[in-house]
């Protein structure tokens, strides 16, 4: 069992609490406009695998698109069933009704896929970019440590609730 959720991360920054030394106020770099990408994160719990894949934006044929690069790298000869639970995001409301799907409703703690933006955005925060362009190269940078981080995805995605699938 899989779970799937998409986060847009770009040009406007990401704002975290720092540390400081007292009676010094911490500042943050700003940068004007607002340009962005988004990352399909896909989760297996239980084996601590992860698969993230950028794309220019989050819609229907994006997302088409993401789930036969994700079916493609984890099932390649096509032999298992992949089950893959998916939020109630309202751009896939035309999926679901068409294809028949469910899918959680509102519960975005309860979604494992939900905790992978924690530790991806963490490696971006307090930074301006000027441009997406410069944005893309340490995101991918970021995505490629996640993949990696097994112990870490196990520990921010096991819940005790979840089946053993």
């Amino acid at each position: 069992m899989w779970f799937q959720d998409e986060a847009r991360l770009g040009t406007k920054r990401v704002l975290r609490r720092c540390w400081a030394k007292r009676g010094v106020r911490p500042t943050a770099p700003h940068a004007n406009g607002f340009e962005w990408t988004s990352v399909y994160g896909f989760v297996h719990p239980f084996s601590e695998r992860t698969d993230l894949l950028r794309f220019d934006t989050v819609d229907t044929a994006s997302f088409s698109a993401a789930l036969s690069l994700f079916k493609a790298r984890v099932d390649p000869a096509d032999e298992r069933l992949l089950i893959l639970v998916v939020d109630n995001a309202g751009w896939r409301w035309s999926c679901h009704r068409a294809s028949g799907w469910s899918s959680l409703p509102y519960t975005p703690e309860l979604m494992p896929a939900e905790h992978l933006w924690i530790p991806l955005k963490e490696g971006l925060v307090n930074r301006a970019w000027p441009s997406l362009q410069a944005l893309i190269e340490p995101l991918d940078q970021r995505c490629v440590w996640l993949i990696q981080q097994h112990a870490l995805v196990s520990n921010l995605t096991s819940f005790h609730w979840l089946p053993a699938a």
